[in-house]
């Protein structure tokens, strides 16, 4: 049994909060992970007994508590002068329908269209008049094409021209707005028009092989608040990406039932929401609407196969799995002693103590806890460490090049009381450059299970007072010893070069500080001149594209401050590095920029050519509405 040391309750503020729900797992835990001693309550029983409770006070009659007010009442765009926003959500749903309209029709009735295009309707082709082929291996062939200089006079023509390139119509449209400006088609301000950037996903079957188009379009609209009508289409990119083989071979195949198979964790807790959760066990476990929660892979039983440790909410215990011989993973939880209660959000598997087999070290809230590995897939408690902060992350790597693992930890919330005067409940400040964040802590390996904080000493305390989600370990200079980049939340990064143990933040000089909502961070030579490229994942945000371009935002604000918080919302970055000189900004030309609001990301060759791939993980917070991006 794993008995919480802390019981810390969170909460955040909503108009900046970054987070992402995750599925989650049991029901009422009473201070023990015994699967056994778990309610056998049913589901459809305990819904009954909480039917009417009130797990969100004062939405049933829209108010809320004092602090809250003035938010709540932003909400709505109308209310808050935000006309940009407005039109947005007027847009955005006649854009709706007009991707459900395209969706499996190889043609469009004019008559559906009525409630989406003007009459005095103007536009191009939506699709390029002149491709040409960028790129060919075994797996894809992309095309791409620019602006279409081919005009129809109808919406109808417009979207008919697109559709014919799919077999059977296509199987998904996405049409994304982030931006809005009230201009006319010739760019000038008007009383009677808008313009609106639109991003567009169009993927189905065409002539047998599975088909992407990925397109940005200019949409003018009649400028109305009730219901406003496309004006006209007028194409600005295109890409077609096209894979072989037969059109239902999937690249990627989702393998978690087969692995979990009748699991119970699995079925009883990862497949339940956050929100299930939060009605029903108490928030003193450390529960959190955010839950940010990692998983860590590693051989912990020495037969060559990757295992997995689950971190999960507070109230919810940790979940260690052994991967068996046929893939599928086994429950060992109870018998490796690791299904911590508390807060978790991120592990490692590594050894630690170099004996030869593999340790856990586990971020809990304020804490750090290494679990040695005793053999016979079971751990004990070795060491538990007090933090500067809220931990988020954990890396792990050699840095003194004393042969043991030394580790660093990413803070993020700093704690109320003396160290911070924010808090968990505190704002970043300022947004989009932050320094009221919780502190970074560097502890060097001095063996059998002996850390010593090493932050000051080391130099690794400069700039330490930013919001800290990731942080990765790499060579970057390729002298010897191991450099660190840390990705931050609200502001600057960190890139501490490490000369022969003493690091100094460098960041500044090589040009990647990359002013934004770091969450991760991935190395790697993506162009292949033998010199290391990076790779950081942030924020896409279409309501921060549109509304940090209108007039009246930040109105006494100079430009650069303004292009800051452009840049915010700009999205992920791609460094390339090169030999003695700044690392350039390549993102926008390179076009990866668009990761959504993305969390994870990494470097990875996925179509085995030799040449490095990147794949984000994206999403936010859950809901019925998925337009959230």
């Amino acid at each position: 049994m794993k008995v919480s040391f802390l019981r810390s309750a969170y909460a955040f503020c909503f108009s900046n909060f970054h987070g992402i729900s995750v599925i989650a797992s049991m029901v009422f835990l009473s201070g023990c992970s015994d699967q056994e001693k778990v309610s056998k309550l049913s589901d459809e029983k305990h819904d009954k007994i909480i039917e009417g409770m009130i797990v969100a006070p004062g939405l049933e009659n829209r108010k809320v508590i004092a602090p809250l007010q003035d938010a709540w009442r932003r909400i709505d765009p109308k209310e808050d002068g935000w006309d940009s926003e407005v039109l947005n959500e007027l847009a955005t749903k006649k854009l709706k329908e007009l991707a459900s309209m395209m969706i499996g029709k190889s043609s469009i009735q004019e008559s559906d269209l009525k409630g989406v295009g003007a009459n005095d309707y103007k536009g191009t082709l939506l699709r390029s008049d002149v491709l040409r082929q960028i790129y060919k291996n075994d797996e894809f062939i992309v095309k791409s094409g620019g602006s279409s200089d081919l005009k129809v006079s109808s919406l109808k023509d417009a979207i008919d021209n697109l559709l014919l390139f799919f077999s059977k119509g296509p199987e998904k449209v996405a049409l994304k707005l982030y931006k809005i400006d009230q201009l006319d088609s010739s760019g000038k301000k008007s009383d009677n028009a808008f313009k609106g950037r639109v991003l567009v996903n169009i993927s189905g079957d065409s002539n047998g092989k599975f088909c992407q188009i990925n397109s940005e379009w200019e949409t003018i609209w009649t400028l109305s608040y009730d219901s406003p009508k496309l004006i006209g289409i007028n194409l600005l990119s295109y890409e077609e990406i096209s894979r072989g083989g037969e059109v239902n071979q999937k690249l990627f195949v989702d393998v978690t039932r087969s692995i979990f198979k009748d699991d119970y964790a699995y079925k009883n807790q990862f497949l339940k929401s956050t929100d299930h959760w939060r009605s029903r066990i108490t928030r003193d476990y450390g529960l959190d609407v955010v839950a940010n929660h990692g998983i860590a892979l590693g051989d912990v039983n020495g037969d060559g196969l990757d295992d997995l440790y689950v971190c999960q909410q507070g109230g919810l215990p940790n979940r260690l799995f052994l991967r068996q011989s046929d893939g599928s993973l086994k429950d060992i939880t109870k018998l490796s002693n690791t299904g911590w209660l508390d807060y978790c959000a991120s592990a490692l598997i590594l050894d630690f103590d170099n004996d030869g087999d593999k340790d856990i070290a586990i971020s809990q809230n304020f804490k750090i806890l290494f679990m040695d590995n005793i053999g016979n897939m079971k751990f004990e408690l070795a060491l538990g460490l007090g933090t500067h902060a809220q931990t988020f992350s954990i890396s792990s790597a050699d840095f003194d090049n004393d042969g043991d693992l030394d580790v660093f930890l990413c803070g993020y919330n700093p704690p109320s009381g003396p160290e911070g005067e924010s808090g968990v409940m505190g704002e970043p400040m300022p947004y989009h450059d932050a320094k009221n964040g919780g502190k970074n802590k560097m502890l060097r390996n001095d063996g059998k299970w002996n850390f010593t904080e090493i932050t000051e000493e080391c130099g690794l305390n400069q700039n330490n007072d930013r919001f800290s989600f990731a942080s990765s370990w790499h060579d970057y200079d390729q002298d010897g010893d191991l450099d660190l980049y840390v990705a931050n939340d609200y502001g600057r990064n960190n890139l501490y070069q490490n000369n022969d143990g003493q690091f100094v933040d460098v960041a500044k000089e090589l040009g990647v500080e990359d002013m934004s909502a770091g969450m991760s961070v991935s190395w790697g030579d993506y162009d292949r001149d033998g010199i290391s490229d990076l790779y950081v994942s942030n924020m896409f945000s279409s309501a921060g594209n549109r509304i940090t371009y209108q007039r009246q935002f930040k109105s006494d604000a100079n430009i650069d401050l303004i292009n800051n918080y452009r840049r915010h919302a700009r999205g992920n970055s791609l460094f390339q590095g090169v030999s003695g000189k700044p690392f350039k900004d390549v993102s926008q030309v390179a076009n990866v920029t668009m990761g959504r609001w993305a969390w994870g990301s990494r470097f990875a060759d996925i179509d085995n050519d030799g040449w490095l791939d990147i794949l984000v993980a994206n999403g936010f917070i859950t809901a019925p509405d998925t337009g959230d991006l």
